[in-house]
């Protein structure tokens, strides 16, 4: 009996002994160490940003493999190829990733090398704008994939693999390809401009008015949303039913004050929430109105307050928190300071001031959490309309090549000092309040997508002040650790967007891409503008939460 069962041990541990040298012989193990970076301090993160961007990019399943972090603590970029071989045999690995980036202004110089066993250096160098960062590191890991791994191109894995569908969340969403074998186009490198296939796309009616803001929010606590559109002086509530926006309550708030924003919050923790609504008048006071909606008519909440508010997830939390600036006249119109604000005992006072990033005002910043690495990012939309990020320090990481937003709400700085009186030659310049960044995992894993609106007008240009954007497009963007990468973008958007948001349009329990939109009758009909909402239903199913983002699918078409 013993002697059977000898025999058995032995012919286990033999057979684990095979698949172990099978493994080894199969699959190849490479380890990325954090790179050395020359530069500004607030660049040290590219040190381990750069090496898990690679390490995405150059795993190949059952033949190249990186190892787990642990195996590489401790080791540092060699400096000789002797310090390489030493890295290599510590870590235990087949292949030694390692190199360095210089930064100097806004160009970076990066430099890979890769060490195997037989002693063996692989080198590369390239050069190219902070933004152009990422292409940058993705054509070398292609040349490491091809001439170091002998990795098959594209072309024969298309061949050889069976042909994937590209992931769609929507028909009418345009999705960033990362290889060849997609079934979706003629040619990866096509971008179809869109059908108006009925099934992908919700379209409403047309209003008889040009809305500038829009809130999608369930204001009666049935679980059904409602559809809230302002102009300059009335919030009107609409249900969206067969395609149709119908009426159901309207107020006008003030005569002297011109609406700048909506939005909607559970003030009072109930489960219905309430409409937030900011006001201006011409010398700069700014007014906060608040509503619910009772019996079909929009009734006083609470009682107005005198500063601009808006309604932005904050960390630790991440919930939707109330936060509010006040306004003067004379210097910028928004005073320094940006306030957490709290519904107490029927009225909404300020509770705490919010740190934000220098010239970071309660509309142009958002938090971006990462639940994948535990770190957290901000993006924030200058004067520039360029998305620029900050880390969590507030130190400012990089920003976008292209302009975004495209918002025609705005307010005037006045610059004259106060009791001088306006001066009646230049003309006042103006601050556009920028669209909120819509912040959403919509395919859960743990990376989040900051949603822009992309605005394209020729005459805008060549002429600053011209905002009547006659197309538009949605761009899902991903921060990665070093830049900015479009995930997706909807086909072109005939008329100039106004708002967006991620909500249940029709009430039919799938999560749309809700657009609002005023139509672009011409450079001469202005007055003649109406307003659409579209939704684009999101068929979370057909994501892939392996998509990584890509900075080469263009941004600008």
């Amino acid at each position: 009996m013993q002697s059977v069962m000898r025999t058995v041990i032995l012919a286990v541990l033999m057979l684990m002994l095979s698949i172990s040298v099978a493994f080894a012989e199969g699959a190849k193990t490479f380890g990325i160490v954090p790179f050395s970076v020359n530069g500004p301090k607030t660049f040290t993160y590219l040190e381990r940003a750069i090496p898990q961007m690679l390490s995405s990019r150059l795993f190949w399943k059952d033949n190249f493999i990186p190892v787990d972090a642990i195996a590489l603590d401790g080791i540092t970029a060699p400096t000789s190829n002797a310090e390489a071989q030493k890295a290599l045999s510590d870590a235990g690995v087949d292949y030694l990733i390692y190199g360095s980036v210089n930064i100097i202004g806004d160009q970076s110089s990066l430099d890979v090398r890769v060490a195997d066993r037989d002693g063996t250096v692989w080198p590369r160098s390239a050069s190219s704008s902070l933004n152009d960062m990422i292409p940058t590191l993705q054509n070398i890991a292609g040349a490491i994939n091809t001439e170091v791994f002998d990795r098959p191109d594209a072309r024969a894995q298309a061949v050889e693999q069976a042909k994937n569908r590209v992931n769609q969340m929507n028909p009418a969403i345009t999705v960033n390809q990362t290889s060849a074998n997609q079934e979706v186009y003629l040619n990866p490198q096509f971008r179809y401009a869109g059908g108006s296939d009925s099934e992908n796309r919700l379209r409403s009616n047309a209003l008889r008015f040009a809305a500038h803001g829009m809130v999608v929010a369930d204001l009666t606590g049935n679980k059904k949303n409602e559809i809230v559109l302002i102009d300059k002086r009335i919030v009107r509530v609409f249900n969206f039913d067969n395609n149709t926006l119908v009426p159901l309550a309207e107020v006008t708030p003030s005569r002297r004050y011109e609406l700048l924003t909506v939005r909607a919050s559970d003030l009072d923790r109930d489960g219905v929430k309430e409409l937030i609504v900011s006001a201006m008048d011409k010398d700069q006071s700014s007014l906060t109105f608040f509503y619910a909606l009772k019996d079909g008519k929009l009734v006083k909440f609470a009682p107005s307050i005198k500063m601009l508010v808006n309604v932005l997830p904050l960390p630790p939390t991440y919930l939707p928190t109330l936060i509010g600036q006040k306004t003067r006249k004379g210097g910028t119109v928004l005073t320094p300071g940006v306030h957490e604000l709290a519904f107490i005992n029927g009225e909404v006072v300020s509770t705490r001031r919010v740190a934000v990033p220098k010239k970071a005002n309660l509309y142009n910043f958002a938090w971006v959490p990462d639940e994948e690495d535990g770190d957290k990012v901000v993006v924030l939309l200058p004067d520039s309309e360029k998305v620029a990020v900050f880390n969590s320090k507030f130190n400012r990481i990089v920003s976008s090549p292209v302009a975004y937003s495209g918002s025609t709400v705005s307010i005037e700085n006045d610059d004259t000092m106060p009791g001088l009186g306006k001066d009646k030659l230049l003309i006042p310049s103006k601050y556009y309040i920028p669209m909120p960044f819509v912040v959403e995992d919509l395919d859960h894993n743990g990376k989040y997508e900051v949603l822009v609106n992309k605005p394209i007008s020729v005459a805008a240009q060549f002429f600053d002040r011209y905002r009547f954007f006659p197309q538009g497009e949605i761009h899902s963007l991903q921060w990665d650790g070093v830049g900015l990468g479009l995930q997706w973008k909807t086909r072109r958007i005939k008329g100039g967007v106004m708002a967006y948001q991620i909500a249940d349009l029709d009430n039919d329990g799938i999560m749309d891409l809700v657009v609002g939109i005023n139509t672009h009758p011409g450079a001469t009909g202005f007055e003649a503008r109406k307003t659409m909402v579209l939704g684009y239903p999101l068929d979370l199913t057909k994501t892939n939460a392996n998509t990584p983002a890509s900075s080469e699918f263009s941004q600008e078409q």
